[in-house]
């Protein structure tokens, strides 16, 4: 691995810092590590941790070279251990793992943290009584959806403040080229306009593709959408 420099970010051409590279849980742990040199109990402390679970961890990034002991601090007892990551950001080329291998990874691993806090909250009131469903129904925009709703007709909306804070969902929306670049630019504002908060953790997933030459879709094309 070449070593930093100011204006590019460190080529990682080893498949294993890459598999570490690509899943979130690694690199939130890494960047623990990058503003500064920390020993593993204040970096365990920062990501809200135990310092047993930390420990095997940080030896895994040291052992892949993308964290290094960079000073001994003399202690009462035992002396500390700081730890700094080898860079302040990475370049993986796709040549070492696929486009399609990087989405697999991250979505496998958001997608399964997702699923787990859907099922948490379905688990709890209102949503553990009897009549609460999904309803299948097609939008105003010629797509087929689903709608969280109770059999009396009440919906996820109507709890009011009583609601849980979260939204899934997969639409199909049908975009013309400047469309298409507006909504993305729209997206990535909305996420940097709460990227810096401070408070409970959410997990936010934002997607956007063009799917008009992807198999899987062919029945979703913009005729569909009902006539006005």
């Amino acid at each position: 691995m070449q070593a930093e420099t100011k204006s590019r970010p460190c080529r990682v051409e080893s498949s294993v810092q890459a598999e570490l590279m690509m899943d979130r849980a690694w690199t939130r742990l890494l960047g623990a590590f990058m503003d500064e040199a920390r020993g593993i109990a204040e970096a365990a402390r920062s990501l809200g941790v135990s310092t047993e679970w930390l420990y095997p961890r940080v030896r895994r990034l040291e052992r892949a070279g993308l964290l290094a002991a960079v000073e001994v601090r003399p202690r009462a007892g035992r002396a500390v251990r700081l730890y700094r990551a080898t860079a302040g950001a990475y370049f993986v080329p796709f040549s070492v793992v696929s486009p399609a291998q990087v989405g697999r990874q991250n979505r496998a691993q958001h997608l399964e943290l997702f699923e787990s806090a859907l099922h948490r909250t379905f688990s709890r009131p209102p949503f553990d009584a009897q009549g609460w469903g999904f309803v299948t129904e097609r939008s105003a925009g010629g797509d087929v959806s689903f709608r969280i709703m109770r059999d009396d007709g009440l919906r996820w909306a109507d709890l009011g403040a009583q609601a849980p804070v979260m939204v899934s969902g997969w639409h199909l929306v049908h975009l013309g080229p400047q469309d298409a670049l507006a909504l993305q630019a729209d997206l990535r504002a909305l996420h940097e306009r709460y990227s810096t908060c401070r408070g409970e953790p959410y997990l936010l997933g934002i997607f956007l593709a063009d799917t008009a030459n992807v198999p899987g879709l062919e029945h979703a094309s913009a005729s569909t959408a009902p006539e006005r």
